[in-house]
């Protein structure tokens, strides 16, 4: 809405839109709320007419949307979106009971996300919870070396009321592992490797250890 933008925006230095596709069908498919493509798109588009305002967003990437990671990178660029960060599905929350049905196999992002940068425009990708070996000849843009210690505060229930809860991050590894092909990696100590659930479930020999 024009006007809580007009309200709330100069007291914010940024946010971050969700946006899972390139499309109504593949967004609202993942959100499974129709509708929510436009609205989000839409609040991007709002917030772009305030100068100075940090317009970020974040694509969760799954089975159901990992080949249309590029389109839907370049149309957040295009959007005017500053930085977009790509998230691998981490086995938490719901994501952790449906994880051997949606997590993307390391060949698949090998495959794909090399190939993201050049989509980007002038927006700045960073890639998060992925190897930073399969991101080709862009392992740089990994979030792993782009992260700092942070408390982050989050919305908690109780009986009767809603509160705020600190969450205290000092590493980004956050349930990653190194896989027995990282034991070698000139890069295991800046790369946090595979997720856990995801070495006890499947073979990682598209990992490429840097030697």
């Amino acid at each position: 809405r024009p006007d809580f933008a007009e309200r709330a925006l100069p007291h914010l230095d940024e946010a971050l839109f969700s946006v899972h596709g390139p499309d109504a069908a593949t967004h609202d498919a993942m959100t499974r709320r129709p509708g929510s493509f436009e609205q989000v798109t839409r609040a991007i588009r709002t917030a772009r007419e305030h100068p100075g305002f940090g317009l970020f967003a974040n694509t969760v990437v799954t089975r159901e949307n990992v080949h249309q990671v590029p389109d839907t990178v370049a149309m957040l660029a295009d959007l005017g979106v500053t930085l977009i960060i790509l998230s691998n599905t981490t086995p938490e929350g719901a994501a952790e009971d449906v994880y051997e049905q949606i997590a993307v196999p390391l060949e698949t992002l090998a495959e794909v996300m090399p190939r993201v940068p050049a989509r980007a425009g002038d927006a700045l990708v960073r890639f998060f919870g992925m190897p930073m070996c399969v991101l080709g000849d862009h392992g740089m843009l990994s979030n792993d070396l782009h992260w700092d210690p942070r408390v982050t505060v989050e919305w908690a229930s109780e009986p009767g009321k809603v509160v705020f809860t600190d969450f205290y991050n000092w590493e980004p590894n956050r349930r990653r592992v190194h896989a027995e092909a990282c034991t070698d990696c000139s890069l295991n100590t800046v790369c946090m490797g595979v997720y856990d659930r995801y070495n006890q479930l499947w073979p990682t020999d598209a990992l490429r250890p840097a030697r």
